[in-house]
């Protein structure tokens, strides 16, 4: 009796000394973080980031995607859409299918949440060759080119406020809100292409019409074609039960990082905290729509 009670008191005592030693590790961590300045915090989480694909905009404070990333040589297809919501990525996904110049190309939009981000992407990929309809949802698309990069542009809204803008020459043009929960219905993204030639631009918008999104969601001018993709994805059955748990699961997850990462309030603040404390969660949250590549991040 008397060993069990030595055992009780060593048990509350190694847990009381943990719980301190986490809270002067927390401290410390805090401490660190507050005396770096803001551009060598930048610098730093840009260096950390880089492995993953990714890069920091300080003036949205969010996450982006690489021209460079290691995403890019892994390609996409159609698959990984019908994976997402396995991966804690609930989202809208809009592919767009057209010929031109004898092979068959993929548009994508996306928008939705992606684990503890709220985010959306344009991706631009093409296969070898010219693929029939009936097969272009089975084949595999490779990234564009430097040279094919159509000029892309996104704007993010949650709710009728504007989340971020984002414009450049990409194959795969993202942005990523940390820490923020977002059903996809409460989004919509803008986005603009800017095609090497109208003759693109045309094939893209025919593919557009085929895909089955109205005529009044896209506009065209020369080489340039606007989309507003407003519209959210229907599920049924289990797979509605299945992504309404993830939600769940992800709106936790939220309220978690938010709480662990406390007192502070940026993403690039919160980034680093979190890092320092646990920097197998960072990585964690890192791996944003790499779902079904075969490339893994080195830890």
């Amino acid at each position: 009796m008397d060993l069990l009670k030595v055992l009780k008191i060593a048990v509350l005592l190694f847990l009381l000394l943990l719980f301190v030693w986490l809270l002067w590790r927390r401290e410390k961590c805090r401490q660190k973080i507050c005396r770096m300045g803001k551009n060598e915090k930048i610098a730093l989480l840009n260096e950390l980031i880089h492995p993953f694909g990714f890069a920091y905009d300080a003036n949205w404070d969010i996450f982006v995607s690489l021209i460079h990333a290691w995403q890019r040589k892994e390609g996409y297809e159609a698959l990984f859409d019908r994976l997402a919501s396995r991966f804690n990525m609930v989202i809208d996904a809009f592919p767009v299918y057209f010929d031109y110049r004898g092979k068959t190309w993929m548009i994508e939009f996306w928008k939705g949440q992606y684990g503890i981000n709220t985010g959306a992407e344009v991706g631009v990929y093409h296969a070898n060759r010219l693929a029939p309809k009936e097969q272009r949802r089975k084949i595999h698309y490779n990234a564009v080119s430097d040279e094919e990069m159509p000029l892309l542009g996104i704007c993010l809204e949650r709710k009728e406020r504007r989340l971020f803008t984002r414009k450049g020459y990409h194959w795969w043009l993202t942005a990523f809100k940390m820490g923020m929960f977002s059903e996809p219905k409460d989004l919509v993204l803008r986005a603009s292409i800017t095609f090497a030639d109208s003759e693109a631009a045309q094939a893209f918008c025919e593919g557009f019409l085929e895909a089955g999104y109205a005529p009044d969601r896209y506009r065209i001018r020369n080489r340039r074609v606007t989309v507003l993709f407003d519209q959210t994805q229907t599920y049924r059955g289990m797979e509605k039960l299945y992504r309404k748990l993830v939600q769940e699961a992800n709106r936790f997850y939220c309220m978690l990082y938010r709480i662990v990462s406390r007192p502070f309030t940026s993403t690039l603040d919160r980034t680093l905290f979190l890092y320092e404390q646990l920097p197998w969660c960072f990585r964690h949250m890192l791996r944003l729509h790499s779902f079904g590549r075969k490339k893994r991040v080195k830890r």
